[in-house]
């Protein structure tokens, strides 16, 4: 007796039928009849009434349906349980809170189809190419601009937007429905550190050069709450992306849109396609088709 046998039991109880559970399993007819007899054999009695059409387990035979049931079932989760446990991890580094709140969504979608072993860490954003082209992870969900005169990463986009001027209640420029570049490139501005945020800041630099716009960069931040705590007291001027999950109940930073704004960003799933083993190709794929299918809704 095996778990075949007992699988082709099931299958010609629900289906009444021994050619349908030849079917069903790819398998002759006759095969099916053996595993059965061998299991009648072995519990020396009669499962199945052959008498009637369709064939219906005997008394004995509905017994061992019931329990049949029951161990097909406990196996299917002991093989998952071990397929998971032993399959290699899918390892994806990021480095903010838009980062994760974006990857949040897609892992939740696409781990509802797939049973991937996926495990994220956060990253500082200056480090992601670095540990990317170290193999240290399968990917990388963070802003794009990291990955500039990277030609070996290839990246998806995931999300896209445009950066917005943060400014504090004792600003002059508080209540403004809109800024020009020229209000913008006027104010003492705050930004995070080139240790923070990578390629990204001088990036900035190039774009404001390029509008022939000089920053005044009067303060670099380590992280995002020294940078708010900065504009409101200093009356600095800072730039964060639209949607950025700011705490804003108090009022006391308005997010304000620029005219003619060349600082755009675009959040992407970035990873290098001839490091990626045959379970990381599944997710890529799984990635793609995900937004494939949002792109047509």
């Amino acid at each position: 007796m095996n778990l075949n046998s007992l699988k082709y039991f099931v299958d010609v109880v629900k289906l009444g039928s021994f050619t349908a559970a030849g079917k069903k399993n790819l398998v002759a007819q006759t095969s099916i009849s053996q595993q059965i007899h061998q299991l009648e054999e072995h519990f020396d009695c009669l499962l199945i009434d052959r008498s009637r059409n369709p064939v219906v387990p005997t008394k004995e035979g509905q017994v061992l349906f019931d329990e049949s049931e029951k161990v097909l079932k406990q196996f299917q989760l002991l093989e998952k349980a071990v397929q998971k446990s032993s399959s290699k991890k899918i390892k994806i580094q990021y480095s903010s809170i838009m980062d994760v709140q974006l990857l949040s969504e897609i892992l939740d979608t696409v781990t509802k189809k797939n049973d991937f072993n996926i495990e994220i860490e956060k990253v500082s954003l200056s480090e992601i190419s670095k540990c990317l082209n170290q193999k240290k992870y399968d990917f990388a969900v963070t802003f794009d601009s990291e990955f500039y005169e990277e030609p070996d990463i290839e990246t998806i986009v995931l999300y896209q937007g445009k950066y917005l001027a943060g400014v504090g209640t004792q600003h002059p420029l508080y209540n403004s429905k809109f800024l020009t570049m020229k209000q913008v490139y006027s104010s003492p501005l705050i930004m995070l550190s080139p240790e923070k945020i990578g390629k990204s800041y001088q990036l900035m630099l190039n774009r404001s050069l390029d509008k022939q716009y000089r920053p005044q960069i009067s303060y670099l931040a380590d992280d995002v709450e020294s940078e708010l705590l900065l504009i409101q007291q200093k009356k600095l001027l800072g730039f964060f992306p639209e949607h950025y999950p700011l705490n804003l109940n108090n009022n006391l930073i308005n997010l304000i849109p620029i005219v003619d704004n060349p600082h755009k960003y675009k959040i992407v799933l970035a990873y290098k396609e001839k490091n990626l083993d045959r379970t990381g190709s599944l997710f890529l794929n799984a990635i793609k088709e995900l937004r494939r299918y949002r792109k047509n809704l």
